[in-house]
């Protein structure tokens, strides 16, 4: 209700004339919460803050390469190619043998980290794709002529660090590491928000900044954002 107060109050105080910090200096605002309330929250957002410190700079600094891309790209990387013999305690071939496949898979993750799960097998040929953060492998087993066509393209470090960030190719512990990192930054801006109740001018204050930077961003989309 306090909070409706306030927006109403800036409603009058705009169609006067009056500006819209005078509106939110002038506003009613008195929020009661208790100490021990504001003391567990302290706590909360002070650790929360030191536990996301390095994530969120490396959030902040990733959302920047990845704004940029014509900044880091690597337009000239030029892939690996290797050409390996198939193993002789793999010939001959034999794709339909459940043995086979088994020492085939035990091969290939060993040697390339590849899973013979993921494989397409035909008649001829068994092709196999990994991709990593930043990375992106092919392989080709060759079972007419026994050979092991591999090709390896490495992005960069800039692209595993913005794949990181976007969680692509990165598995399923990257991606709860995702979402306790995000759970962990709602609740440090809750806390924050909490910590500013009791303190009537910097919570007015607060608020204004909020408004402005939100609509300033509703209307770069609406304005802007084809």
């Amino acid at each position: 209700m306090q909070l409706i107060s306030v927006l109403g109050c800036i409603g009058k105080a705009d169609s006067g004339g009056i500006s819209l910090r005078v509106a939110f200096e002038s506003a009613p605002l008195k929020l009661r919460v208790s100490k021990s309330s504001l003391s567990f929250a302290r706590i909360i957002h002070v650790y929360v803050s030191m536990a996301l410190l390095l994530l969120m700079l490396f959030f902040a600094v990733t959302g920047i390469t990845l704004n940029h891309p014509n900044w880091f790209s690597q337009t000239d990387q030029e892939p690996k190619r290797e050409q390996v013999p198939i193993p002789a305690y793999l010939l001959p071939v034999d794709t339909k043998d459940a043995q086979w496949r088994l020492a085939t898979g035990h091969w290939l993750k060993s040697e390339w980290a590849m899973d013979m799960a993921t494989a397409d097998i035909d008649e001829d040929e068994i092709s196999l794709v990994s991709k990593g953060p930043g990375t992106y492998r092919s392989l080709t087993l060759d079972l007419l002529d026994g050979q092991a066509y591999v090709e390896t393209l490495d992005y960069g470090v800039v692209a595993v660090v913005n794949d990181l960030h976007k969680g692509r190719n990165t598995g399923i512990a990257w991606a709860w590491i995702l979402d306790l990192s995000a759970i962990l930054i709602i609740l440090f801006s809750l806390t924050g928000a909490y910590l500013l109740l009791p303190q009537t001018k910097r919570l007015k204050k607060s608020l204004l900044y909020m408004v402005l930077v939100s609509g300033s961003c509703g209307l770069v989309y609406v304005y802007f954002v084809p």
